[in-house]
């Protein structure tokens, strides 16, 4: 085989710097834009409890996920702004991305001169594959994001964790032990995937060490122990919290008891998703495939690619392209075209030499990356196909990595330029998905155009003008009703935390007392049963009759209060057309509290206190 002499060509050095050039600008493009629209709408269901979380997380005594209070220190350096801290949810992501994909180049790319300027550009292109987790466009963070940002930092870690204690494996062991942190307070059933398929890559990898496999557990276990004094004073107070947020899953009947987060799920692709798999994947092949050929004709092809992709997403940022193809719920897949690619090209380069040539830590590390989306799922009641692609960003790294070991001494690295600005085009159109169709929201982002100032921080959001009169309304009616800041608010609509939020009330009981399942009403009678008499006496109720996740006011008279009796009538409003993901409007009232005293001895009583 004749190696490949692109680099020493003039026309091949103005190519690498056009590839750079563009895959930079592409990077850049798409930051610029998801930064922009971080400020823009609202989800009142699933975001609406994330912010409720995050903002004060300490009133809640039952959770499996504790990634309020990893964020809540965010939330309170930058003022309770919801744009920023979208936008550091979005930054902090990129950068870790960012770091991981540039450790893995590091470590399989043999380095030359043209490498030192490629590869930190391949590598930011790459990164963006991380942002397919917003493609629903819920940026706020979640625990969703801080499982993906503790995978992103525990394998960084792992290339540099070896069975030497030298300082730059201390740190990779460090990060591995921060990094099982976060996803424990992400999600447990994640951090337990996590820890077994660390396990079985440092065995196979034969990098096993036990005195620093232990040094990485203690670290873990001193991280949660501080954590568990910080939250509930004690060990005891944190499992009984574990304990009770189980105890709370299984009452809700949402599909998260062990049988059934321990299952092998399927997936159906659509027509337009499989023929976008299939282009994909034809364009990342010539992309790299041209490049590696090192000839002209090549250097054409791979070129001529790279600009269809760049343009693509700078018309699709830029307006330019109204609308993407819906590829339904797995479009995330689409990134597995661009995989596949990867993986043939290197079987075009090395063939079975190329294969015999990877070590066995190597194959270790593969198998790991492609394997970490389903750990990232692992105990969501989701499809795990859907939900891993949400962490996509590995899938890509095991066929890059692929593709970078069997070509390791006959590439030169501008081939992952035009691959990059192919992966920027994947995740431009995941993002668009987001952007035209967001998540439970009724118009595409663009056309929001109503600037509003809501909850108690008064953070600046742009709105459609029916989600911003909704909000205006119902601040509106409860400040006319002597509403304060931070009064505890029941929730009976079974779906609107994010009302409870903008309107700046404390959601006591839970951050979203959720309806629509089997057994939200045991749920929501089993937490707000923790919640003091007089809190639960002095709370106001917003109520919606006959609403679709509607809460049964007999949610009250478990605590031994009378609703509508021991109320009076604050006011009203109607929904917004798509809130809570339903087409039709309906009303909502506001109740607030007229027999405290009484309500108070009711609910002990009910108690028997």
């Amino acid at each position: 085989m004749v190696q490949n002499k692109t680099t020493s060509s003039a026309g091949a050095a103005v190519f690498r710097n056009a590839m750079i050039g563009l895959s930079a600008a592409g990077t850049l493009l798409i930051l610029v834009w998801v930064l922009k629209y971080s400020a823009y709408g609202i989800d009142f269901t699933d975001e609406g409890f994330y912010l409720n979380w995050v903002s004060n997380p300490f009133i809640y005594d039952g959770s499996t996920t504790q990634f309020g209070f990893v964020y809540h220190p965010l939330h309170a350096f930058l003022g309770g702004d919801i744009a920023a801290l979208r936008r550091a949810n979005v930054l902090l992501t990129f950068v870790l991305a960012w770091g991981l994909v540039y450790v893995l180049f590091k470590s399989f790319a043999l380095q030359s001169e043209e490498s030192r300027i490629a590869l930190p550009a391949a590598a930011a292109g790459l990164a963006t594959s991380a942002f397919t987790i917003f493609d629903s466009w819920l940026i706020t963070p979640s625990y969703n994001s801080l499982a993906l940002q503790a995978l992103l930092l525990a394998c960084t870690g792992l290339f540099w964790a070896s069975k030497k204690t030298t300082l730059a494996s201390l740190s990779g062991w460090l990060m591995v032990a921060v990094g099982g942190w976060l996803a424990f307070m992400a999600k447990p059933s994640t951090a337990l995937a996590l820890a077994v398929g660390f396990f079985m890559y440092l065995l196979f990898s034969r990098k096993f060490t036990i005195r620093l496999a232990l040094l990485a557990a203690l670290v873990a276990a001193f991280l949660l122990f501080m954590s568990a004094l910080l939250i509930d004073g004690s060990v005891w107070g944190f499992v009984q919290r574990l304990r009770l947020g189980i105890e709370f899953n299984q009452l809700l009947g949402g599909g998260h008891s062990l049988m059934q987060i321990l299952r092998i799920d399927d997936f159906q692709l659509g027509e337009n998703a499989k023929q976008a798999i299939v282009f994909v994947g034809i364009a990342s092949f010539l992309a790299t495939g041209g490049v590696i050929a090192g000839n002209r004709i090549g250097l054409i092809i791979s070129l001529f690619v790279s600009l269809a992709a760049f343009i693509y997403v700078a018309s699709l940022i830029g307006g330019g392209i109204h609308q993407v193809e819906n590829l339904g719920r797995f479009q995330g897949l689409l990134i597995l075209g661009v995989v596949g690619a990867a993986i043939l090209s290197g079987l075009a380069l090395g063939r079975v030499e190329g294969i015999k040539n990877i070590t066995p830590e190597q194959w270790a590390l593969i198998a790991l990356f492609f394997v970490m989306p389903h750990i990232y799922a692992f105990g969501t009641n989701s499809n795990y196909w859907q939900g891993g692609s949400w962490a996509g960003i590995f899938w890509l790294l095991g066929g890059v990595g692929m593709l970078m070991l069997m070509g390791r001494n006959r590439l030169n690295w501008t081939f992952l330029l035009p691959l990059a600005l192919v992966v920027q085009a994947v995740v431009v159109t995941l993002l668009m998905a987001g952007w035209e169709r967001p998540y439970r929201q009724p118009e595409p982002l663009g056309t929001n155009q109503t600037v509003l100032k809501v909850g108690r921080h008064q953070s600046k959001l742009v709105l459609s003008a029916e989600y911003a009169a909704y909000i205006e309304s119902a601040a509106t009616v409860a400040k006319a009703a002597g509403f304060e800041p931070e009064m505890p608010v029941i929730d009976l609509s079974g779906q609107s935390p994010g009302i409870l939020y903008v309107m700046g009330a404390e959601s006591i009981g839970q951050a979203w007392i959720i309806g629509g399942y089997s057994g939200s009403l045991e749920r929501a009678a089993a937490a707000l049963g923790r919640v003091d008499c007089e809190k639960i006496a002095s709370a106001w109720v917003l109520f919606e009759p006959n609403g679709p996740r509607s809460i049964s006011a007999d949610l009250l008279s478990l605590q031994g209060i009378s609703f509508p009796g021991d109320y009076r009538l604050a006011g009203s409003w109607i929904s917004a057309s798509g809130a809570g993901g339903y087409a039709e409007r309906r009303k909502q009232y506001l109740y607030a509290p007229s027999t405290q005293q009484e309500n108070i001895r009711s609910c002990r009583a009910a108690r028997g206190q």
